[in-house]
């Protein structure tokens, strides 16, 4: 009987811990979890400004080229360096693969133009399936956004 006893207080105190610790997970998992989101919200908003600047930067530059206008000097370089490096920070590899083939190009022989061109939709292309997860456009779809196609 005295066994008996024991065993239902210990099974009582049982109870009440894992009671206690069913409500402490309760209450822990969403927060995490919701945090998580957060987190992954602030990282992809930073991606779209990453974005977004270097864009800018490569826009800026493809107007200043078609109107023969200087390209370099060291406020200009600091802004390009400084979106690159942003690039740096929060591209996919994707991203960061295709601005390398695209930076590497032309650098030890005469660039050619269409290869160009298309490494610079490619880079397009990857920075759009980065955003967006997934995208049915092709690089040869974003040709007309390539500055250097048309200017």
């Amino acid at each position: 009987m005295r066994i008996r006893a024991i065993d239902s207080q210990m099974m009582s105190e049982y109870k009440e811990i894992v009671v206690a610790l069913i409500a402490v997970f309760g209450a822990v998992i969403p927060y995490l979890i919701q945090r998580n989101r957060e987190h992954k919200l602030k990282i992809a908003e930073r991606k779209r400004e990453a974005y977004t600047t270097f864009l800018r930067e490569f826009t800026e530059t493809a107007v200043r080229i078609m109107h023969d206008e200087e390209v370099s000097g060291k406020q200009a370089d600091m802004e390009r360096l400084l979106a690159r490096d942003q690039l740096l920070l929060y591209a996919s590899d994707a991203v960061i693969k295709a601005y390398g083939a695209w930076a590497r190009h032309g650098v030890d022989k005469e660039p050619d133009v269409d290869k160009e061109s298309e490494l610079t939709n490619e880079l397009f292309l990857a920075i759009r399936k980065d955003l967006l997860g997934e995208s049915k456009v092709k690089a040869d779809d974003l040709s007309t956004l390539n500055p250097f196609t048309w200017g």
